[in-house]
């Protein structure tokens, strides 16, 4: 097949690197080294690496639309590169979240011992900050449902405000609370049910003599 003539037409059901109806093997070939030359191709290049003369180069470019067929393989090897660091950031944030859980479950482990009579200003904060941290990095910005709204301040000083002000008795429901929070987001990535933790449901009797 000369490379003089018009252009020929892409197939439809074909990709257009690959080799088309109007192509022979031997044309498709010289398509491919400078399809594979990459971003920096030229046709100066091919015409090196073909070891033919650059006129015959340009012309079999031409008739076989190597520009757009090069530039139709750069944007699908983008797509496989895209695909690709989906994949790895799914992985990854997949065993973040199993690091994390792990974590929040020693924490939640933690909280049944403690006494709250005992937990200073300060350490509710700081208890509070691994918590909502944790809920963040697994959920999410979590503002717009767990933020506490009142007057006197913001959300999170008015909750501490309270919980300094609470008696012992109080305090130790609230961390309770907070406890049972934590191990629901940990059950929740372990893919367990709220509702597998309570009693088995009983068949009905059979009212059949």
């Amino acid at each position: 097949m000369t490379t003089t003539g018009p252009p020929i037409k892409l197939s439809p059901t074909l990709d257009a690197w690959e080799q088309q109806p109007d192509e022979t093997p031997r044309r498709h070939g010289q398509f491919v080294t400078y399809r594979d030359l990459g971003r920096t191709r030229t046709l100066q290049k091919a015409a090196e690496g073909l070891q033919l003369h650059a006129v015959t180069v340009r012309k079999a470019a031409a008739r076989f639309r190597w520009r757009e067929r090069a530039e139709a393989w750069d944007r699908h090897l983008d797509r496989l590169y895209e695909a690709g660091w989906v994949e790895e950031r799914r992985k990854a944030a997949e065993a973040d979240a199993r690091i994390l859980g792990a974590a929040i479950g020693k924490l939640a482990q933690r909280l049944g011992t403690l006494e709250a009579q005992k937990m200073t200003v300060g350490d509710f904060i700081r208890l509070l900050d691994v918590a909502m941290r944790h809920r963040r990095a697994l959920f999410g910005d979590p503002g717009a449902t767990i933020a506490i709204t009142g007057p006197g301040g913001n959300p999170l000083a008015v909750q501490l405000a309270e919980f300094a002000q609470m008696p012992a008795e109080q305090r130790r429901v609230r961390l309770a609370d907070l406890a049972e929070a934590v191990q629901r987001r940990t059950r929740a990535l372990d893919g367990a049910d709220d509702d597998d933790d309570g009693p088995p449901a009983q068949d009905e009797e059979d009212d059949s003599p």
